[in-house]
């Protein structure tokens, strides 16, 4: 066992003394962001903070140049007369001052896995390649506590029940946590060239009401649903490809990407009534990959993504309605561990009110993987 774990588990070497064995991986990154336009935040591009209607008071533009977003990780893998158990912890310096971050956190054991990772209604197997390290406004992006299952349904299809932490994002009032996040998530992957995801959750948002709205607590059940995929497009390069996702639901804005990093899109308490009312979210995006061929690995992903947000009625007219989000890159990868890139980026976001503004950014980046 402990053989055939090594010659799956690459660049891994065994602990002295022991059957387990160790990879140590990761990234060093460094970015150089410029904006066209003034943003809330400067080192990323979060389409929901561009600002709308406002009329210019002599705010400039601000640049940075950052090597928070790299990451070290330890993989930890050891076979046993029950399987092979595996324990994986990873992080990056994004924190506050550079400060260190938890990412994944997790140990598996055959089809069960315990610990923060990938939420199961994402699918990182239909995730764009992008510069930007805030990443698509549409796309459903969370890392989060889970206790999930995966039985074993052969190797062209997937199955994922999960139970995860639900931390509900509520304007007017106070999320409560009570009853985990339900997923159910099917795959689909007959071959390297296709591979289809559908996933859907169940979700009671709970939320204590702030003083002025309301008093006590309120609730409202959820749900949503996710479709994504990859399908190889091999007409002008055999490693060309095309992903998307669409996603749909009542009460899920922590989990659509754009949502989640401006403010608190589950739900809303009436501040005439005092009873939650939830954000009914429409979101997703559509992303093309073309590898350019020849001798030098040049690659390049052209992205667009969306949100949009049905408000309940007594929203103001400044409140999240739309964005959009556009991107283009070129990525040279003179060495395996090399990548190099460039990304431009335009992005809109509209109001309640229909109110807009527009952004566009460009990013530089040099990777070394490790």
């Amino acid at each position: 066992p402990t053989r055939a774990l090594m010659s799956e588990f690459v660049g891994a070497w065994r602990l002295p003394g022991t059957d387990a064995a160790l990879r140590i991986g990761g990234f060093v990154k460094t970015d150089i962001v410029y904006n066209f336009d003034p943003l809330e935040i400067s080192d990323r591009f979060i389409v929901g903070s561009i600002p709308v209607g406002v009329s210019n008071t002599g705010t400039e533009a601000q640049s940075s140049i950052t090597a928070s977003q790299s990451r070290l990780n330890f993989d930890l893998r050891e076979p046993t007369e029950f399987g092979v158990l595996r324990a994986f912890i990873e992080g990056d310096f994004a924190g506050d001052g550079d400060t260190f971050r938890l990412r994944h956190a997790f140990g598996q054991w055959k089809r069960a896995l315990v610990g923060k990772t990938w939420s199961a209604f994402m699918d990182t197997a239909a995730s764009p390649e992008e510069v930007d390290f805030e990443g698509l406004n549409g796309r459903i992006n969370v890392r989060q506590a889970q206790v999930r299952l995966m039985p074993d349904r052969g190797k062209d299809y997937g199955l994922e029940l999960s139970l995860e932490d639900p931390n509900p994002k509520v304007q007017n009032g106070q999320g409560v946590t009570r009853a985990p996040d339900l997923v159910v998530a099917g795959r689909f992957s007959p071959n390297d060239s296709l591979h289809y995801k559908i996933s859907v959750i169940g979700r009671q948002i709970r939320a204590q009401v702030d003083s002025g709205f309301g008093v006590g607590v309120t609730k409202e059940y959820a749900w949503g649903v996710s479709m994504s995929g990859r399908r190889a497009t091999p007409w002008l390069d055999e490693r060309d490809n095309l992903l998307f996702q669409l996603s749909r639901g009542n009460g899920i804005g922590r989990y659509v990407n754009d949502l989640s990093s401006v403010g608190r899109y589950d739900g809303i308490i009436d501040p005439r009534s005092g009873n939650l009312q939830l954000f009914n979210v429409f979101a997703g995006y559509l992303s093309w990959q073309h590898w350019w061929g020849g001798p030098r690995k040049f690659r390049s992903n052209y992205t667009f993504g969306f949100v949009d947000v049905d408000n309940p009625g007594f929203v103001e007219g400044e409140a999240y309605k739309r964005t959009l989000r556009l991107s283009a890159n070129l990525i040279w990868a003179p060495t395996p561990r090399i990548d190099v890139g460039a990304e431009y980026l335009w992005g809109r976001r509209e109001n309640e009110n229909g109110k807009s503004g527009d952004a566009t950014q460009l990013q530089l980046m040099a990777r070394y993987r490790f």
